[in-house]
């Protein structure tokens, strides 16, 4: 059986690493990186070859509009990590969602509504909008793109969407930041982070980690993200329980 990934660019992934650890003695179940800056060269890669694949930026939007069928998730976001063959149809599911609400449910108790701010509304920024939405915590979205905010918010329920310039004024109420943007800004050098959790997506080059470890201050990493989604989307995508603790673990072989 094979597997991949689909995205671009992607040769710095952890994923190969991930779903070795996760069968590592599985010789029949195979996962490689799918790199094509073209997402069609890439979706036509996984019909020909493929069994199912993971979907990372810039293609989860792509990937959604292939699909035959399509879970609730990902239609309320959509967009899909995951493609798989089935029955003769293409399904698509979202991993992402699934993790961030694992992440977060330890928090959603903490006060009687938490109030959430995500920064970034790409992929991740909506998974994880939606995840702590669904944990009945209070949600805002704030991107630079303001209007993507705004149609997402508006299209969900129950999101108020902000333009970048309006996180200071709207912070001081917030009990979790999820910083989603894949790419540093001058923002997260001066977001209050004490007395917060803050979650980030991105593993390659985390932009708020060393603040938050210098802070004292709760941090959920992308490294956790990714490794959560690995474990729920390598099940799905095998029908094969993984090793979860081996890939939870795998942080020592990177």
């Amino acid at each position: 059986m094979k597997y991949g990934l689909i995205g671009y660019p992607i040769a710095h992934s952890l994923s190969p690493a991930l779903f070795r650890a996760a069968y590592p003695d599985a010789e029949d179940l195979t996962y490689d990186l799918i790199e094509e800056e073209d997402f069609e060269r890439a979706y036509a890669r996984f019909l020909s070859d493929y069994d199912a694949v993971n979907v990372t930026a810039p293609f989860k939007g792509d990937a959604f509009r292939k699909v035959d069928v399509a879970d609730t998730i990902a239609r309320e976001l959509y967009a899909v990590n995951i493609l798989k063959k089935k029955d003769g149809r293409i399904y698509g599911y979202n991993s992402d969602f699934w993790a961030l609400q694992k992440l977060l449910a330890p928090f959603a108790g903490r006060q009687p509504r938490p109030r959430v701010l995500v920064i970034g509304c790409g992929g991740a920024g909506k998974a994880a909008a939606l995840a702590a939405l669904k944990l009945r915590m209070s949600v805002m979205v704030a991107n630079r793109d303001f209007r993507k905010a705004r149609e997402f918010c508006f299209t969900g329920g129950g999101m108020v969407p902000l333009r970048l310039e309006q996180v200071p004024a709207h912070i001081g109420a917030v009990n979790i930041l999820i910083y989603a943007i894949p790419v540093h800004i001058d923002l997260a050098d001066t977001l209050p982070i004490e007395g917060r959790v803050v979650v980030e997506a991105n593993y390659k080059s985390p932009c708020v980690q060393e603040r938050c470890a210098a802070a004292g201050v709760p941090y959920v990493s992308g490294m956790d993200w990714l490794r959560e989604q690995a474990v729920s989307g390598y099940r799905l995508m095998t029908g094969v329980e993984p090793d979860e603790e081996r890939v939870k673990a795998c942080r020592a072989q990177i």
